[in-house]
């Protein structure tokens, strides 16, 4: 079997004592919408903040295309290794055009030397086409970004992402405070990525997960709880029992 693209080896991480993972085990292989749920608390953000280097583990390894990755910086892991990385809250730039802001994001602009330099060029040019192509912006592509609804705000900076031509994305909560057709749109967006793109998604509408999961990783209490399809996750009784009860109750 072939390395996956993503590895992370008995992950924990301790604040002032308190353990907020312990012990994680993932495997994502290239190509891969993996989902990760659980209750609030449950340590989602914070293993997105350990692959990425935000936050520095306790203990444990991060592996990405079989090189260890653990505990570095950031932007290293964001340049290097092509790791890219969505918050929760779109993080775009309000006064400019939609198409700036995918020009900004592209990779000569990774430092200021490199951005005092940077020029318009036919090919620049094409692939931010095919990024607002790709984020279905092309027809608001003069628009300032401010103007722009608050789903196309999450698809604006998904595609601020794609610009930096990452091995994997990850996406923490897309569809937070979409619409329902909004929600569904960027679910077929991020399936459409797959041909370039490996994605983790940490989410909580288990529809947009339905549609999207190939594989869904539950963590409970910092803890790796279950793992498997989405038909798997939703008959499994101890997730029914620690997250998805109240839905069945609804």
């Amino acid at each position: 079997m072939s390395e996956p693209l993503l590895r992370v080896e008995k992950l924990s991480v301790e604040f002032k004592k308190f353990k907020a993972l312990t012990d994680v085990d993932l495997c994502v292989n290239e190509g891969e919408v993996r989902v990760v749920i659980g209750p609030n608390g449950a340590g989602k953000s914070t293993l997105m903040d350990l692959i990425t280097g935000k936050t520095k583990p306790t203990s444990g390894k991060v592996y990405f295309r079989g090189e260890d990755i653990t505990g570095k910086e950031p932007y290293v892991i964001a340049e290097k290794y092509k790791i890219g990385r969505k918050f929760q809250n779109p993080n775009i730039f309000n006064m400019m055009t939609v198409y700036e802001n995918i020009e900004v994001a592209l990779s000569g602009y990774n430092t200021v030397f490199k951005s005092l330099f940077f020029r318009r060029t036919p090919e620049t040019r094409a692939k931010i086409d095919t990024v607002l192509e790709k984020i279905k912006l092309s027809g608001k592509r003069d628009i300032i970004a401010s103007s722009l609804s608050h789903g196309e705000r999450q698809w604006l900076e998904i595609g601020m992402v794609i610009a930096q031509d990452p091995a994997l994305i990850i996406l923490d909560e897309p569809t937070a405070g979409m619409t329902a057709a909004e929600t569904y749109k960027t679910g077929e967006m991020i399936k459409e990525l797959l041909a370039e793109h490996t994605v983790i998604v940490v989410e909580h509408d288990m529809d947009f997960v339905k549609q999207v999961a190939q594989i869904v990783t539950v963590l409970d209490q910092g803890q790796l709880l279950a793992e498997g399809t989405f038909e798997e996750i939703e008959k499994d009784p101890r997730v029914i029992q620690v997250y998805l009860k109240d839905d069945a109750e609804q």
